[in-house]
């Protein structure tokens, strides 16, 4: 019997219909995740508005010219969902990109920095629909 009600809660909490009738909306349940989703925070790399940030600069030597480098996460807040899916979902493939010769930093940042956190398509839609509701529901 408790296993029935915990597998009836858990449809109904993560189910996308009924989040109207939860205890938690999408929003709420967005914030959450985008606060804590699995280990370390998307708002220590992205920050609380999720406006992004420095990470880390450092010094790159190479044949014997440096190069001033510096690790920085986007903007997130008006990314188009198939982005943002091709960033966190695992499945899907990431774009090769082609660098020239000048673009030491860019060619060595290029895409090490964002962690897999293996989400579900139910929280990749909540961190998502939290994103693009930040302001209306804070209004900021």
């Amino acid at each position: 019997m408790i296993k029935l009600f915990i597998l009836l809660f858990a449809t109904l909490l993560f189910s996308e219909s009924t989040f109207e009738d939860s205890f938690i909306t999408q929003y709420e349940y967005g914030k959450m995740l985008y606060k804590n989703p699995r280990g370390i925070s998307c708002s220590k790399c992205h920050g609380d508005n999720a406006k992004g940030k420095i990470i880390v600069t450092f010094t790159h030597k190479v044949k014997k010219k440096e190069y001033i480098c510096t690790i920085r996460t986007k903007d997130i807040t008006n990314v188009t969902y198939e982005n943002f899916l091709q960033t966190l979902d695992p499945k899907l493939e990431k774009p090769k990109k082609k660098f020239d010769n000048t673009q030491v930093c860019e060619k060595l940042t290029y895409g090490n920095s964002m962690p897999t956190y293996f989400l579900t398509p139910e929280e990749l839609k909540s961190i998502f629909f939290y994103l693009r509701n930040k302001d209306k529901y804070e209004g900021k």
